[in-house]
């Protein structure tokens, strides 16, 4: 799959570029310029929480409906296509992309930074259960790696970028918070993939969702 249209694209609030969008298997890549120079703008997949026509004022480029494609970690992106037709071509495309990731399931890894000597009191807090509940998250699966040094919670299950995302913003989903507070030693970073283990890596912690559960 690998598409260009040829599109007028900002970050919500930015500078309006002329240019191109290039749609490729792992998410879109917009370039172009304006009178403040060039832009090159990446969405991944795996940051895109939502695609809506925006037919409002608010979302409008140079008066024309755009396509806003609503970003999990950063502003929201506006898409102006420059061709009849094209700004539903280019969002049913994108719509049958997002069906197919969330039926498949997403995977995404956070790294948690543990302070010296803390592997212990970790694997203790994980016996009571994981700090962010998987279960009310939606999640597929879930599982807890230790490691000196660190710890990696990797996560699975549909549109997972975006729910883990809404988690880490909000204090009120996590287990337990205050009682890991002791152990972390720094910002939890989030990695794409789970390659940060090896392969003969085994959770402190795992939990799978039951076959006949649905998605929340």
């Amino acid at each position: 799959m690998h598409k260009r249209f040829a599109v007028v694209f900002c970050e919500r609030g930015g500078a309006v570029s002329a240019g191109a969008l290039e749609l490729r298997e792992d998410g879109l890549l917009m370039s172009g310029g304006s009178g403040q120079g060039r832009c090159d703008l990446s969405v991944p997949f795996c940051d895109l929480g939502e695609v809506r026509i925006g037919r409002v004022r608010a979302d409008r480029l140079n008066g024309y409906p755009t396509l806003v494609l609503e970003r999990v970690h950063s502003p929201a992106v506006q898409v102006a296509p420059l061709g009849v037709g094209l700004l539903h071509e280019i969002a049913d495309l994108l719509l049958a992309i997002s069906a197919e990731r969330r039926a498949g399931g997403e995977e995404l890894a956070v790294v948690v930074p543990l302070k010296p000597n803390c592997l212990l009191q970790a694997a203790k807090l994980l016996e009571a259960g994981p700090p962010v509940d998987p279960a009310a998250l939606g999640l597929t699966s879930h599982q807890v790696y230790l490691r000196e040094g660190e710890a990696v919670f990797v996560f699975r299950g549909p549109a997972v970028s975006a729910r883990v995302g809404k988690a880490m913003r909000n204090p009120a989903l996590w287990r337990a918070g205050l009682a890991w507070q002791d152990c972390i030693a720094g910002r939890p970073s989030i990695d794409r993939s789970t390659e940060v283990l090896s392969r003969e890596a085994t959770p402190a912690y795992s939990w799978a969702a039951p076959e006949n559960s649905g998605s929340v």
